[in-house]
């Protein structure tokens, strides 16, 4: 998150001995309050069992920024040198740079990492930072079979985004009166945060408004008010050490207590904004002193690139290895890298633009940056799909997305043998979803149609827990749901499959699929239920690249998917019209992921194409007789 300002960011031998933190050209606290702030993100980002609620160091950030932007209008104002070309250009050379360096490097390295599929979900996200629009891309973003959210290099520019984008705006709103302004600014930041907190009542919402420029309006804002009513003005030797030791609690508590199943940001976080300005207002005393010493500020000057290459290394780790929380050697590996390349990134950029003599020198090594960025950035798909050699596309894929009802309907559902008796009805997740094929060759063995409506992470059922899914799954779970109810009175059998090591960790779905079952029982209808097949804890796709490209992998079983099962079958095997078919123990899967020394697998826990054929093959006799 960028938050500097011209001389506010100045970190040399003078800033750190400076001890007139009341000075308008130097605050080593606020430097110290980035500190605070880009730690508690690197924290949150590393594991959010650590800290929390530390996602808020970047709405402090958004504080800090209001305060430090506006300040420097103001002055310009009353100077009669404000210029709105000039402050706009200001704002894209202090940030562009590092910027548009940090977007060609991991368009680069993640064109070598990447599996094709992957790349084009970050190539579009690419697209979106490059012109600052990355949180409304974010906002709407949602994919079962995209990389999970840790995995995604350029989440955090949505923040960067916002910053962007409120820049447009404020010079404009500083046009009015100031003593009009000391009272609408913070007006209108309990407008907005009002509006925000109404709007995430409704859970399906909470991602768009997370990401929404208008929820963060507020925070900028309570900065802005703070910079109109002129901190400087406090100066009751007992009041303002209280009340910057009050921020500071205020900050610490937040980013320890706050957690992302509240709503947010909304009413509470006013809390830590409210914080960051009392610690801004102070500017003296034990916790100004504390904010203001060497490390403080040396931390806080290099925020903006912390900031900027934390996530991605911690992303490449994560897609490299598969798993979320990260092992000690590459939690040092992350460390390492982040604060070489934040190093390099300040030293070698920020810096030299900063320092620039003149407006025409800092143009020209922006020329300079753009002209090394853009064949990166430009050439980065090609380098992707020349690197190793593709995989086939039935190795890829567990059946055409288009062609089948998963998420959506298409056409009548219906797969297998047309010509045969009433169809199967098929429910379940994405487990539902890779049998398309499956039925397609069972049912030409078996002389069977089956009709399969399924939903990502979703078992299509009655009652079934929508709530705890991804917002964006929630609308084609309900739709895929209530379209699979007129065929489950009349359906003489029913298949049922999912992903139960997900499922089951959900009390409220055990529930749903016992009254399910008892239903079937009471309506004397036949259903077979099919076991989770092995499960492993890294995608195969990604395996099979790091092996083309030389490195290191290793394929470990996961540990839950048999209990899953386990408990599953218990809980089949009290229903008398319910049967459980599980084929995981059979020698098709044997050398899983492969089969004969070809990938069956399309990922961790998805067969592809040519793994749901060999699989129809070994269940086809299960469903003669069922």
């Amino acid at each position: 998150m960028n938050t500097y300002i011209g001389h506010d960011a100045r970190n040399g031998a003078a800033q750190l001995k400076a001890s007139k933190v009341s000075d308008l050209s130097v605050r080593n606290d606020i430097q110290g309050l980035r500190a605070i702030a880009v730690l508690a993100v690197i924290l949150f980002h590393a594991n959010k069992d650590w800290l929390p609620g530390g996602f808020i160091g970047v709405d402090i950030f958004l504080v800090i920024s209001g305060f430090l932007i506006t300040s420097i209008i103001l002055r310009q104002q009353e100077g009669n040198r404000f210029n709105f070309v000039d402050f706009y250009l200001s704002r894209f050379r202090r940030i562009a740079p590092a910027y548009l360096v940090l977007l060609a490097v991991v368009a680069a390295v993640m064109a070598v990492f990447l599996v094709p599929d992957d790349f084009r979900f970050f190539k579009k996200s690419l697209n979106s930072a490059l012109y600052f629009s990355s949180n409304n891309h974010f906002a709407d973003f949602g994919d079962y079979f995209a990389p999970s959210a840790h995995e995604l290099p350029l989440l955090h520019t949505w923040s960067l985004a916002v910053e962007m984008q409120f820049y447009l705006l404020l010079p404009l709103v500083l046009l009015m009166p100031r003593r009009l302004n000391r009272f609408l600014l913070p007006g209108i930041a309990l407008a907005l945060t009002a509006y925000v907190g109404y709007q995430l009542n409704d859970n399906a919402n909470r991602q768009a408004v997370y990401f929404s420029l208008l929820a963060r309006i507020p925070e900028f804002l309570v900065g802005a008010t703070l910079a109109l009513w002129k901190p400087a003005g406090f100066s009751s030797p007992r009041l303002v050490p209280a009340l910057a030791l009050a921020g500071l609690l205020l900050v610490l508590t937040s980013v320890s207590l706050i957690d992302e199943s509240r709503g947010f940001p909304g009413w509470i976080a006013l809390l830590p904004c409210l914080g960051a300005v009392m610690m801004m207002a102070a500017r003296r005393g034990p916790v100004t002193v504390l904010l203001s010493a060497a490390p403080m500020v040396w931390i806080g000057g290099l925020s903006y690139s912390l900031y900027l290459w934390h996530w991605p290394v911690l992303a490449a780790i994560r897609y490299y290895t598969g798993q979320y929380e990260l092992t000690p050697e590459h939690l040092a590996l992350f460390a390492v890298l982040t604060l070489l390349l934040s190093y390099l990134s300040y030293r070698w950029i920020e810096q030299p633009f900063r320092s620039a003599p003149n407006r025409h020198t800092a143009w020209l090594r922006i020329a300079a940056i753009l002209a090394l960025a853009a064949p990166l950035i430009a050439l980065s798909s090609e380098l992707n799909r020349g690197l190793v050699e593709s995989l086939p596309v039935e190795q890829t894929q567990y059946a055409v997305d288009a062609e089948i009802c998963h998420g959506k309907l298409v056409g009548d559902c219906i797969h297998g043998d047309r010509d045969g008796k009433q169809p199967l009805l098929v429910l379940g997740d994405s487990h539902a979803a890779q049998l398309n094929l499956f039925f397609d060759a069972v049912g030409k063995t078996d002389k069977l149609a089956a009709r399969i409506i399924s939903g990502s992470s979703c078992v299509t059922i009655p009652g079934f827990d929508v709530e705890r899914l991804p917002d964006w799954a929630q609308a084609a779970c309900r739709a895929q749901i209530q379209a699979a109810a007129p065929y489950l009175e009349q359906a003489p059998k029913i298949v049922i499959a999912a992903m139960w090591q997900y499922q089951t960790q959900s009390t409220a779905f055990l529930q749903a699929f016992e009254k399910f079952l008892q239903g079937a029982d009471a309506r004397g209808q036949k259903v077979l239920v099919m076991a989770q097949l092995p499960m492993f804890d890294s995608n195969m796709q990604r395996m099979t690249r790091f092996d083309q490209l030389g490195l290191p992998v290793s394929r470990k079983m996961n540990d839950q998917w048999q209990a899953a099962n386990q408990l599953v079958a218990q809980i089949v095997a009290k229903h008398p019209s319910a049967s459980f078919l599980d084929l995981s123990a059979d020698p098709l899967f044997e050398e899983a992921p492969y089969a004969d020394g070809t990938l069956i697998y399309y990922d961790n826990h998805h067969l592809n194409e040519i793994g749901a054929r060999r699989y129809a093959e070994i269940a086809a006799p299960y469903f003669t007789d069922f």
